[in-house]
């Protein structure tokens, strides 16, 4: 069972991160993950993560992004703009996800999320998802965090399902895409 540790403050602090100890079974010390509001000293280190995102997200999007320095014009808002946060997951203190998260007036919403495929299906995303959910209930503004998936995205589909989000049945379009609105209640403990 993880142990969770908040090792900052206050929730709303722009410091906030909860370090994790997992059992490592092959060996006899913990493996820790951190979840950290990523302050603009680690927006370098977030930047290939966001790159490696970009390029599984073309498998299911088709839109072929150059390879640029900055190709994403909203990212550098997750750092500068008043209702955006950034999340960074480190293992073993190296980044290995992220997640970007707005408030959008009415609810909170996940804009996009990732964990390197080695780091999959051993509860990181999980994690992150409820670290998430914390640190908007502690914002209190909202009651609803929500998260758009593309249709053709099986794998993304059942992961936000089991994050307990549901499926409210709308669906968005964005350029030919079509996407899965789904939402999760924040009062739900």
């Amino acid at each position: 069972m993880p142990v969770r540790q908040k090792t900052s403050g206050f929730l709303n602090s722009p410091n906030m991160s909860w370090a994790i100890m997992l059992p490592f079974f092959l060996r006899s010390w913990y493996t820790v993950i951190e979840i950290v509001v990523a302050p603009e000293s680690r927006h370098n280190e977030l930047w290939p993560l966001f790159q490696e995102y970009c390029e599984e997200l073309t498998h299911y999007d088709g839109e072929k992004r150059p390879q640029t320095s900055r190709h994403y014009p909203s990212f550098d808002l997750y750092w500068t703009g008043a209702n955006y946060v950034p999340f960074l997951v480190l293992y073993d203190h190296e980044p290995v996800g992220f997640c970007l998260m707005q408030d959008t007036g009415i609810a909170y919403r996940v804009d996009e999320f990732y964990i390197r495929p080695l780091h999959r299906r051993r509860g990181f995303g999980k994690l992150v998802v409820d670290f998430v959910k914390d640190y908007c209930r502690s914002l209190g503004r909202h009651t609803t965090l929500a998260a758009n998936i593309y249709v053709n995205n099986e794998p993304a589909i059942k992961f936000w399902l089991s994050a307990a989000f549901k499926d409210t049945g709308r669906r968005t379009r964005i350029k030919d895409l079509r996407m899965i609105e789904t939402e999760t209640d924040l009062a739900d403990a």
